[in-house]
């Protein structure tokens, strides 16, 4: 009997399974949208009358739709692999690298630090593919500075795609990296809602508390499931949310191509 061949027709199996599993998903996911889309009686101007009287507000919304894939990544590590390469001392777990400025690197302008992480960006012995990431204001403070990684021209609103250093008393003094590597698209490019469609839906679905201001809105690519050992990620409209009565932020995300709420918040922080 041929076991290496047996064992073969196993593991070719298995992986047979995953696919058709992720495509019954999806598959899944695109006839909710469409039964949703067909089963909506209730106009956009009635419902975003519903939100301005339940005290919720927002800025400008656009009707444009954008277009994206699902696409996936493996749970590879290779940061850990090229950190050997960095001048600083590092950590690695659970697919993240954790940078220590042994040094802590001064900031030249503090009216716009930006600029100081941006070199570090630059220097490949301080930081790994930076130059895949680009500065995202609406994510950072005035204690730490996000780069998230751009895939297809969208950045990832998942920490599994960004870097964020760490800012104290006018010094950068480490970050924390997470990368998509070996991207791959996993079905052909598709349209997905807009902005205001995608703000309708979360408050239909009851995600959108009274007395609140929706403080931004953007399309990024965040996780949707595992499957063979790599993360499938899709666009989806990332919300920020402010409880005007006690303060407290809340990240609530829309499947962009279906419009279903994912119940899980996004971890921007």
């Amino acid at each position: 009997m041929n076991f290496k061949r047996i064992e073969w027709i196993f593991v070719i199996a298995f992986i047979a399974l995953d696919i058709f599993l992720l495509s019954v998903y999806l598959t899944q996911n695109e006839t909710i949208y469409q039964h949703t889309s067909s089963s909506s009686t209730t106009g956009s101007s009635s419902v975003l009358k519903s939100i301005k009287n339940d005290q919720i507000t927002y800025g400008k919304l656009s009707d444009e739709t954008a277009s994206g894939y699902y696409i996936s990544s493996p749970n590879s590590n290779v940061l850990r692999d090229k950190a050997e390469k960095l001048q600083y001392s590092w950590e690695y777990s659970n697919h993240r690298l954790t940078v220590d400025f042994t040094d802590s690197v001064k900031i030249a302008d503090p009216d716009d630090p930006q600029k100081t992480t941006d070199n570090l960006l630059k220097d490949t012995t301080a930081v790994l593919y930076g130059k895949y990431y680009a500065y995202n204001a609406t994510l950072s403070s005035s204690s730490v500075l996000v780069y998230t990684q751009m895939v297809y021209g969208s950045p990832v609103y998942s920490n599994d795609g960004q870097i964020r250093f760490t800012i104290k008393n006018g010094y950068v003094t480490g970050y924390t990296q997470g990368y998509l590597s070996n991207i791959k698209i996993l079905r052909e490019r598709k349209d997905t809602i807009s902005q205001k469609r995608a703000l309708i839906w979360l408050y239909q679905y009851n995600k959108l508390p009274s007395n609140s201001q929706v403080q931004w809105i953007k399309l990024g690519y965040t996780r949707l499931l595992s499957v063979n050992n790599s993360i499938v990620y899709i666009p989806t409209w990332n919300f920020s949310i402010k409880n005007n009565a006690n303060g407290n932020v809340q990240y609530r995300r829309i499947n962009a191509f279906t419009g279903s709420v994912m119940d899980e918040t996004i971890s921007v922080k």
